[in-house]
């Protein structure tokens, strides 16, 4: 019950409409300039304490709760999958053949996706992360639609502030899988919310909300949270991203 989506609805352009639409009512979207643009920039960290509910880690749940999310052909795919990792040792790693990791695999925990750099503009928000691929994510805001052609491994993300929260809509991605977790297709959309957590009065980091739509392989959207600490600016020496 709590990796499914809390949300009436049935898409992700429906949820990112709906979410527009409270901002517009709130005389948003919000337009930041470089002066006035949230400060997050710097390297970030999952924070640990939120382990015991990363179902998108494969480490807390059985097999069948994951499957029992999954529709039928998905199903098959995960059992198989499972099988030759778990019985004949025919793993298939994205990394052994120079593959990128795929969209989903950002919530992952060995991918270490989820400690990254973030730089913020006005016009685009990045991440870049990453331990055997390299994650690169750029978050173009105030922009209307998405715009390309054919799906990318990362898909391609747009997004608007709704005062200094940051609501993103990721479409186009590869289908691909998570090793031994599940597959998804090449309709998975996922929308997202990113929203400052302040401590002592500071800013500390950041409290983060996805909900994964895939009509072919979910039986319904699929939602994860956590929360991520900021353990570095830009004025912190020595602090870099080593590509990988």
């Amino acid at each position: 019950e709590k990796m499914l989506s809390p949300y009436p609805y049935k898409t992700a352009q429906e949820h990112y409409a709906a979410l527009l639409a409270k901002a517009k009512a709130a005389g948003g979207p919000t337009v930041y300039t470089k002066a006035t643009v949230p400060d997050w920039d710097g390297w970030y960290a999952r924070d640990a304490s939120y382990s015991s509910s990363q179902w998108t880690w494969g480490t807390v749940n059985q097999v069948s709760t994951i499957l029992s999310l999954l529709t039928p052909e998905y199903q098959k795919r995960m059992v198989q999958m499972n099988y030759h990792e778990g019985v004949n040792n025919a793993p298939q790693w994205n990394a052994s053949f120079c593959y990128p990791e795929g969209i989903v695999r950002w919530w992952v925990q060995v991918s270490q996706a989820g400690n990254f750099q973030m730089v913020v503009t006005p016009w685009m928000v990045q991440t870049v992360s990453g331990i055997a691929d390299n994650f690169l994510r750029q978050i173009m805001v105030d922009k209307k639609s998405h715009v390309l052609t054919g799906p990318q491994f990362y898909g391609e993300t747009i997004g608007f502030w709704d005062g200094d929260t940051l609501v993103t809509w990721t479409a186009n991605v590869q289908g691909w899988v998570l090793h031994s977790l599940f597959e998804y297709s090449n309709k998975m959309e996922i929308v997202e919310t990113w929203k400052p957590r302040v401590e002592n009065g500071q800013f500390a980091g950041l409290n983060h909300e996805a909900v994964f739509y895939d009509p072919d392989a979910f039986v319904a959207p699929l939602r994860a949270t956590t929360q991520f600490q900021r353990n570095a600016t830009p004025q912190t020496e020595g602090a870099r991203y080593m590509p990988i």
